[in-house]
């Protein structure tokens, strides 16, 4: 069994539950009465299928993204387990088409506009997406969405809840398709879930940072070392 946290999207209240591997589970908020979907994806078990205690969970971007930070009883390793918004397939579809779309509607870089002004201007364009394509979604699932746009198009992508971890001193990765290793403040050198699936999506990912040093990173210049806008490197 699968044991597993989801967050009420009505009042973020936790809400523990269990299940198996790819078993899409009901659930009914305690507090505030609202019923949800949790599914409990097959790739989830990479942490927990071991015998694995939670020894902190915390939130990193409430209401959507929390940390929990896990010890294997038996080896005594210590691991970081990211929590966010879960997609089911057709979702995952929507939010693709939706930040594709993004890419064509968009008449301005986001990094010239004022950064208070970042989030009305997404959701302008969102609004107009879901106008133009007839995309009729709940509240639930336009939250989801919002935070995964924000997460790409303004935060780090795949690591965006680990650079928000004030606790974290440092992050390393090794390719694609290897785990996310961190030093964590606390629990110190760490294994999280994070990981990038592909080398294109983590070739990417190197450039978005580039770029956001205002920096330049290419197969003829490989080694970058830059300082970011928050003040991290």
């Amino acid at each position: 069994m699968i044991k597993k946290i989801a967050i009420c999207p009505g009042c973020n209240t936790k809400i523990t539950c269990e299940g198996n591997a790819g078993q899409k589970l009901e659930v009914i908020c305690e507090k505030c009465g609202k019923r949800g979907i949790v599914a409990f994806s097959k790739n989830e078990l990479s942490l927990d299928k071991k015998n694995l205690v939670e020894l902190d969970f915390y939130p990193v971007n409430e209401p959507f993204a929390y940390v929990k930070i896990l010890k294997d009883t038996e080896s005594l390793d210590k691991y970081y387990k990211v929590i966010e918004p879960n997609l089911i397939q057709n979702e995952k579809d929507i939010l693709r088409f939706i930040q594709d779309t993004l890419l064509k509607v968009m008449d301005k870089r986001l990094d010239e506009l004022d950064p208070k002004g970042i989030d009305l201007y997404l959701l302008k364009n969102l609004e107009k997406i879901f106008i133009d394509y007839e995309i009729k979604i709940d509240d639930i699932l336009r939250k989801k969405i919002l935070y995964y746009i924000k997460r790409e198009f303004i935060g780090y992508g795949r690591i965006d809840p680990l650079m928000r971890d004030t606790n974290i001193e440092d992050i390393s990765c090794d390719g694609a398709e290897v785990p996310v290793f961190l030093y964590h403040r606390k629990y110190g050198s760490l294994k999280s879930n994070v990981q990038f699936e592909s080398e294109e999506e983590l070739s990417g990912f190197v450039i978005k940072l580039a770029q956001k040093c205002g920096k330049h990173i290419s197969i003829a210049e490989p080694m970058l070392d830059a300082t970011m806008p928050d003040g991290s490197r």
